[in-house]
């Protein structure tokens, strides 16, 4: 079996490589947005929900430089359901479904969203792919015949695109989102992101915690142990998350809850279980979204790996302790306010920096694993104390 994979790769490595190479014969570069073309737009983010996230103010600049045009986006199952705390959700006339786990695995399914998208004659894509799917997102975005198509480059990756911006590694995600806009000669209107959460998702939060508590006990901490994209090399240890949560709950007297997705239910029994605290309450797959973004927005403190209930916190403003192993913080989140990175300065890492051809070569992943329980119960006390 290892071998049939490695083989398609290998062909597929070399249709992209002949196609990037054909690149200037089968698309102008550098291709000027001529503004009274643009009536229909495509935000294309297939991504989780911190990418999504980060496009945000990208959408918002998108409207404002093309304010008679349409607008859709074309996101994840899974990341969707962010786009209804988006402050500007209104200016957004069509989401539209890539869904790479389901009815969009596999090429022949991927033709057929290409062929509806190029049904739909966008005048222009703004599509911020990078990473293992660039080449094929890329690709993909030729193929719908949209005249204006504007992203990342990374190396030959992305230049298909008709303006490229060349992905940096120690720059934020959220900055060089703007950037590809600044380089295609539109206005960046709005840099930062803006959530809103409604407030029947604050109330359902909050019936949710006296459901539990029988009150509603504040301040809290909020914790979130897992990551929905390959969690192996993104999240903490779960044994170190338990004796964290134990110190916390004992030494701090911290009331914690723990959220989730549906799938990390059986996690937050074990954590239960393990610390056996009545200050600690898990409601992992019991919640909306905008639920679990409430919780995030009512807690005096967000702990948890690179993920999208990260991205949520900073951009509500909570104060967090982002653990980070391979990935970058710096190309992340950047710079943050009341956010302390716990992370381990390895000389191998980080390791990903979204390359389209990344590959970990390391099975322990020893940037998580020997940041140690110390040093995390030492973040969380430097943020208290503020």
């Amino acid at each position: 079996m290892s071998n049939v994979l490695g083989l398609k790769s290998g062909i597929k490595n070399i249709f992209f490589s002949l196609l990037e190479t054909l690149a200037p014969l089968l698309s102008r570069s550098n291709k000027p947005v001529a503004h009274a073309e643009v009536r229909k737009i495509l935000v294309a983010e297939g991504g989780g929900i911190g990418d999504l996230i980060r496009v945000f103010p990208a959408i918002e600049c998108l409207k404002d430089n093309f304010p008679g045009a349409s607008l859709s986006v074309l996101a994840s199952p899974e990341a969707k359901e962010v786009l209804f705390l988006f402050s500007k959700k209104d200016i957004i006339s069509e989401v539209i479904d890539y869904d790479l786990k389901g009815m969009h695995r596999g090429f022949h399914r991927k033709f057929r969203l290409v062929s509806a998208v190029r049904k739909r004659h966008f005048d222009l894509i703004y599509a911020p792919d990078r990473g293992e799917g660039m080449r094929e997102e890329i690709l993909m975005n030729f193929l719908t015949g949209v005249p204006h198509r504007i992203g990342f480059q990374k190396g030959r990756a992305g230049s298909l695109n008709t303006i490229k911006t060349e992905l940096n590694e120690k720059t934020s995600i959220g900055k060089q989102n703007l950037d590809i806009l600044r380089n295609a000669g539109l206005r960046v209107t709005n840099e930062e992101i803006n959530l809103c959460i409604p407030e029947k998702d604050i109330l359902g939060a909050k019936l949710l915690m006296q459901q539990h508590t029988h009150e509603i006990v504040c301040p809290f901490i909020i914790i979130h142990p897992g990551a929905s994209w390959n969690a192996g090399y993104r999240c903490w240890p779960l044994e170190n998350y338990i004796s964290l949560i134990q110190k916390l709950a004992k030494e701090l007297r911290q009331k914690i809850i723990l959220i989730g997705n549906k799938g990390d239910r059986e996690t937050g029994e074990r954590i239960l279980k393990e610390v056996e605290s009545p200050g600690v309450i898990s409601v992992m797959g019991r919640t909306t979204l905008a639920q679990m973004a409430a919780l995030i927005k009512l807690s005096g403190l967000f702990v948890g790996n690179d993920s999208g209930p990260l991205h949520i916190a900073l951009a509500l403003k909570t104060p967090s302790v982002a653990i980070f192993g391979s990935t970058s913080p710096e190309q992340v989140i950047g710079q943050q306010e009341r956010c302390v990175v716990v992370r381990k300065n390895l000389l191998c890492a980080p390791c990903y920096v979204h390359q389209y051809d990344y590959r970990p070569d390391c099975k322990d992943f020893r940037c998580l694993s020997e940041i140690s329980v110390d040093e995390v119960f030492h973040a969380v006390k430097l943020i208290l104390s503020v």
